[in-house]
């Protein structure tokens, strides 16, 4: 695939241009093609052409997860149904999330997912080696389609064990690994247990989690790589939304495919760079799903002044937290909202819970402490754990990661979780 990333050096005059066309564009399509848009803007006593510069932008109304569930199962469509060409479907509440793609939006995402690896260093000539859960699904088809239109040789992830992606590893002498930071530093620790030393891994491109800059440093030097971070979210555009050049100073956003705010949670009025806020995006170059003032949940900041890569887009840090009610664990986003939703499918109503994070080898691991109390009874154990089985497997089938149940005393739920419904051990 030929590459041409100028985009990203534009002027700030030619970004604030282009960024008003594309919105203009993007905004009447909304207007007439989508009646959730069209209700929301009316509401707000707002048409298309009253958005005459992106200081406008602000008086737009948010998109939030609720409202992606509320219009399943195709109503945030802006396209007959006869155009589109691929689904994907993720875990809602009251109703699947889903996300539509046209032939055109599946080439955008391959050439966004193709740059960001190309930023990161990754090149033809490689041999790329991905390694994510499977609830990381739709990630890894669009990284793995990403990398094969550079011409690289991919090794998707297999449900094998560490030892044999290892071997795999050794054997077809990887040397650009895709995964998240906790696997990447479990693989380290692996490869020192078998007396592995991947000599011709080179590069580690790193998703779905944040990583401390000495903890980076460490597992550099370790396996003698580099290291690259991405960052994305997969109601929206995916794996390419934001990534590294070779200063590592913050996530370059894809400005091309979206527009980029950072709100007062609180108040939703836009905030200065440095100050930390909520990432709110929207899209520019979607075709079949377009979303407006999307709320992505995720913490962070702009980061002032432009990278001396030269590269114009804006930047953002890590991510610092979510603001609804979800973690990351090892890259998959948990909803605490789906958790209550599994629990009272299983249970008949939502007990008194604590999520604990377990981090074990660098590997996160799940236990749902639930009380023992009146609301919480069968008339035999046997009947108790038949319940838990029935909520571990639901939660296992969602999210692809695995979740103990442990009934717990309810004084000392209470005591351990000091008001919390999510502990990092």
């Amino acid at each position: 695939m030929e590459m041409d990333n100028r985009v990203e050096f534009l002027s700030e005059e030619g970004w604030r241009q282009w960024h008003l066309e594309l919105l203009q564009s993007t905004l009447n399509r909304v207007y007439e093609r989508v009646p959730f848009y069209r209700k929301l803007m009316d509401e707000k006593g707002l048409r298309p052409e009253d958005i005459t510069s992106l200081e406008d932008l602000r008086r737009l109304p948010f998109t939030t997860r609720e409202h992606l569930e509320e219009n399943y199962p195709y109503d945030l469509f802006a396209v007959p149904l006869r155009d589109i060409v691929r689904l994907h479907t993720f875990p809602g509440i009251s109703a699947p999330i889903v996300k539509g793609f046209t032939a055109r939006d599946l080439l955008a995402i391959r050439r966004l997912t193709a740059r960001f690896l190309t930023t990161c260093g990754v090149t033809s000539e490689d041999i790329v080696q991905i390694c994510l859960d499977p609830g990381m699904s739709i990630w890894i088809e669009e990284l793995k389609e990403g990398a094969e239109a550079l011409g690289a040789l991919v090794i998707p992830p297999d449900p094998q064990s560490t030892s044999h992606r290892l071997r795999i590893m050794r054997d077809f002498r990887t040397s650009v690994l895709i995964t998240t930071p906790s696997y990447a530093l479990y693989l380290a620790e692996m490869m020192v247990e078998e007396g592995f030393t991947p000599r011709s891994l080179r590069l580690a491109v790193l998703v779905g989690e944040g990583l401390e800059t000495s903890t980076r440093l460490r597992l550099e030097k370790q396996l003698g790589i580099d290291t690259r971070l991405g960052y994305g979210i997969t109601e929206a555009i995916g794996p390419g939304m934001g990534y590294e050049c070779e200063e590592r100073k913050g996530y370059h956003l894809a400005a091309d495919y979206f527009l980029p705010e950072i709100i007062d949670p609180e108040t939703g009025e836009p905030l200065p760079p440095g100050q930390k806020g909520e990432l709110v995006i929207t899209t520019l170059a979607v075709k079949a799903n377009p979303l407006i003032r999307f709320r992505t949940g995720d913490l962070t900041h702009f980061l002032e002044g432009n990278c001396r890569c030269g590269r114009t887009t804006p930047r953002i840090g890590q991510i610092e937290g979510q603001i609804d009610g979800r973690v990351s664990v090892r890259g998959i986003k948990i909803s605490l909202r789906y958790i209550e939703a599994l629990l009272k499918e299983a249970y008949g109503h939502v007990p008194l819970y604590l999520l604990r994070i377990k981090r074990s080898r660098f590997l996160e691991k799940l236990e749902l402490w639930l009380a023992i109390n009146e609301q919480l009874f069968e008339p035999s154990i046997l009947g108790l754990h038949r319940l838990a089985e029935i909520f571990e497997q639901k939660f296992e089938e969602t999210f692809g990661l695995p979740c103990r149940v442990k009934l717990v005393e309810e004084d000392h739920l209470r005591e351990v979780a000091k008001g919390q419904r999510i502990l990092f051990d």
